[in-house]
């Protein structure tokens, strides 16, 4: 697991990269240039725009894993979390449910709370998608590109982490198109289609996509609400293409709606001592717990009714313009409105009666004191955003072609839309009962936090690639970015209590102060630049094997906690930039055992972070027998006031850790064994280290820090492999394809607790042109062994007392038939 305070990168990391490379170079002496190739098997070539032009994806410096249409089908993937299971060394498990997802690369990652920068960016056809409610619909997709590694100089946003793009089907100049329905467990009901109509005869086309997809909830809800982990989604896209001559331009218009009874949270470990001692519900949380284990994890007991709500709309307009053949202009307009509206039943558990609680309510209330119950960690966010962003790119090339350049700018302005964000997490809150005329209901603290922010990016940016031989090129590529945000954060002065619709008011009320629904509110400002760089040698050895050296310095800007901080956490109310220096190396091959074709992909990679944002859990003031003395008491109050309400929005910041830094490598291996079978290996293995934390002003943060580790979800190693097996069938169809799916990941760290490891078996299979039509037919089953894992975690902290986990789909499976024209 994480190593921390230690600098050690892990002998068996060192060793197996050395060995690794030694292979690859075995690979150079059994590829020489020129050698006749008497076989008739081939491995198919991908192809990837991870450099901003489409080329083959073996002669690309960065290790970038690539599902076409085809491969995203046969995988199966039909959400955003599915892709983990194609693609090792990333993590999709989701922070506030599916639509919500946390992408998480080289332990890189964004903070689970506050106004962060993620680490790791989602781009929807190369427009980067907002932090909140990013999930990309799965359907009609050309294809879905992973990059792994510090970029920045080529791609929207800085990231220290990597790169998702997601590319939908650009429209085609004849009529075609296909509908697709899927039945399957749990009343799976999927119906999607893309109809290509020509307009103009090869200069405009339009492409019109829609899919419908519903599913019960595979998680039985004995408590309120419905049942969890249901699917009832929308989508519909628009895609015009204009082509003409030297001028290209696609249009496209999408629309996608989600809403379902929200997702399942299983607590699965309580921690003594604890708040949950200070408040005497340990007992009562642990038989609870014990309850829920002996159901197992797709039972849940909901406190009250949950929903998930993401209502998004995304347009893009690229135009690309040829001056001539050595010069070109290209420009990339975004607009997206996001509606994101979450209630999870965070801890996973219902309402206790806290015998400490009580004896303070009868002593303030006496006689007229009825009843109260006191929840743990429960929440509420809505994410009501806008945001527009422009690219503009010259690239050309001199030097008798050996010279491609590329200049270009990059604007992004992410605004509230209406009430912008509201967080209502309340940790350890209590909802009280009285006979007192006008108060008979009251609440101990739980007033949403609103943010108001508006954040901008500026940047502008150089990259080119210099030919210094027929073999060899240097690439090198510049960015110069600036980072800005304005916040106005306050809170509600009307209590929230749980899933309840919280004060609803505008910026403008947040910037006045305006007493009547809002308290301590105050406007938050930061700024942070950065110049980001890379520089490359590739090295085209022979047209069969590639290598590759890259040394790049990455950089991801700060952002601010809530509420308004007071006492000794004043100086914790915004953290600054992350920045990394980070170098990769890779071989990637093409060769031949005997007959066999076999590509080697493996790349080893070293990054050191300086001030690496982390996430303290926690950060609560729980003590009943607090004594406000100014200053923060470790493990009691954090700031000194001795009041939950004004501490961190759900017990939790981010903040400046120290110094860390992450080693590994990534490979890939397949191999076309025989016509119809083809097998591949992928992994990745990886180290990560706390070389140095940083001295904390705050006491009870600096206590605490010790058990930080800013590496949400890292694994120190995931394995994927697959079987293909394609044959014909004669009459009965021209092709039956059997795709065998294996995903093993290591245990995930996050906070001071694991997610445990697991391992999935996916199987598919898929019936080409039946009877000689144009009907496909696909049987799956997910998850074979009806695994019982947890895919990431929502509740993880010793301090509050409790572990709770999201857990993955039991077995699915179902048959999916599509007509193509």
């Amino acid at each position: 697991m994480i190593s921390t305070i230690t600098r050690s990168k892990g002998f068996y990391l060192k060793a197996l990269s050395a060995g690794i490379l030694a292979a690859s170079g075995s690979v150079l002496a059994q590829a020489p240039a020129g050698q006749a190739k008497t076989e008739t098997l081939t491995l198919e070539e991908v192809l990837v725009s991870a450099r901003r032009t489409e080329e083959g994806a073996q002669s690309v410096p960065v290790t970038v894993d690539v599902l076409d249409a085809n491969g995203l089908r046969e995988a199966t993937i039909v959400s955003t979390t599915d892709l983990q299971q194609a693609v090792p060394g990333i993590f999709l498990g989701g922070s506030g449910g599916p639509q919500n997802p946390l992408y998480v690369i080289r332990g890189q990652s964004k903070g689970l709370i506050g106004t962060t920068s993620p680490a790791v960016v989602s781009y929807y056809a190369e427009v980067p998608q907002p932090s909140w409610g990013s999930a990309v619909p799965q359907y009609d997709m050309d294809n879905i590109q992973v990059l792994k590694g510090p970029q920045g100089t080529l791609f929207g946003r800085n990231t220290t982490g990597g790169a998702i793009l997601y590319s939908p089907t650009t429209p085609l100049h004849e009529l075609s198109g296909y509908v697709d329905a899927t039945l399957g467990r749990y009343n799976q009901r999927r119906l999607q289609g893309a109809a290509n109509i020509p307009l103009i005869q090869d200069k405009v086309a339009m492409r019109v996509a829609a899919d419908l997809h519903r599913r019960e909830g595979y998680v039985k809800n004995i408590g309120e609400g419905g049942d969890l982990d249901g699917v009832d989604t929308r989508a519909f896209r628009l895609s015009l293409l204009a082509d003409f001559n030297r001028l290209r331009n696609i249009f496209i218009y999408d629309e996608f709606s989600s809403d379902n009874d929200g997702f399942n949270i299983h607590p699965v470990t309580v921690y003594e001592p604890s708040g949950l001692n200070q408040l005497g519900i340990a007992d009562d949380v642990k038989a609870d717990v014990a309850r829920l284990k002996a159901f197992g994890p797709r039972v849940n007991d909901s406190a009250f009714n949950q929903h998930e709500r993401n209502d998004r709309t995304t347009v893009v307009n690229r135009t690309e313009f040829e001056f001539n053949d050595n010069l070109s202009l290209l420009n990339i307009f975004g607009y997206q409105l996001t509606d994101l509206d979450y209630a999870p039943n965070i801890d996973g558990l219902g309402l206790y009666k806290s015998p400490v609680v009580e004896q303070g309510l009868m002593a303030a209330f006496g006689p007229t004191f009825k009843d109260s119950q006191t929840s743990i960690v429960k929440a509420r966010l809505i994410d009501k955003t806008k945001q527009i962003s422009n690219e503009l790119q010259l690239r050309g090339n001199a030097f008798e072609n050996r010279l491609d350049w590329l200049v270009g700018a990059f604007y992004l302005k992410n605004e509230p839309d209406e009430i912008g964000q509201i967080n209502a997490t309340t940790v350890f809150q209590t909802r009280y009962e009285t006979t007192i005329p006008g108060m008979e209901v009251g609440y101990t603290n739980g007033g949403a936090q609103h943010f108001f922010l508006t954040d901008e990016s500026r940047a502008v940016f150089a990259h080119g690639e210099y030919d210094l031989t027929e073999a060899l090129a240097l690439e090198v590529g510049v960015r110069y970015t600036e980072d800005e945000f304005e916040l106005c954060l306050g809170s509600d002065k009307k209590p929230q209590w749980l899933a309840s619709d919280p004060t609803y008011f505008d910026e403008g009320a947040c910037r006045s102060g305006d007493a009547s629904v809002i308290v301590n509110s105050a406007v938050v400002k930061d700024s942070s630049d950065a110049v980001t760089w890379s520089v490359g040698l590739n090295w085209q050895a022979t047209d069969d094997v590639f290598a590759y050296g890259v040394v790049r310095h990455g950089y991801r800007a700060g952002g601010a906690n809530g509420p308004i901080f007071s006492g000794d956490l004043k100086n914790y109310q915004t953290f600054t930039a992350e920045e990394v220096d980070d170098f990769e190396i890779g071989v990637k091959a093409d060769w031949h055992v005997n007959d066999i074709p076999v590509r080697t992909n493996v790349s080893y990679f070293y990054g050191e972070y300086t001030n690496a944002q982390g996430d303290l859990a926690g950060g609560v003031t729980t003590a009943r027998n607090c004594t406000p003395t100014g200053s923060a008491q470790p493990g009691v109050d954090p700031d000194g006031d001795c009041s939950a309400a004004n501490d961190p929005t759900g017990g939790a910041i981010v903040l400046n850790v120290g110094d860390t830094s992450v080693s590994g490598v990534d490979m890939a291996v397949s191999a076309r064994l025989t016509k119809g079978l083809t097998v591949s290996l992928n992994a990745t293995v990886q180290d990560a280290d706390v070389d140095k934390v940083y001295k904390q002003e705050n006491s009870y943060i600096d206590a605490k820090i010790g058990g930080v580790i800013p590496f949400l979800y890292f694994t120190n190693s995931v394995i994927q492999s697959n079987v293909n097996y394609s044959v014909p069938m004669d009459n009965i169809a021209d092709e039956l394809s059997l795709n065998l799916n294996y995903y093993k990941t290591s245990a995930a760290d996050k906070g001071d607790t694991d997610i445990p490891a697991y391992d999935l078996i996916n199987l598919r299979a898929d019936l080409y042109r039946v009877a000689s039509t144009n009907i496909d037919v696909g049987v799956f089953i997910n998850n074979v062994n009806d695994e019982e894992y947890a895919i990431s975690s929502s509740i993880s902290s010793r301090a509050l007392g409790l572990d709770s986990f999201v857990f993955g789909p039991p077995r699915l499976f179902g048959v999916d038939v599509r007509y193509t024209f």
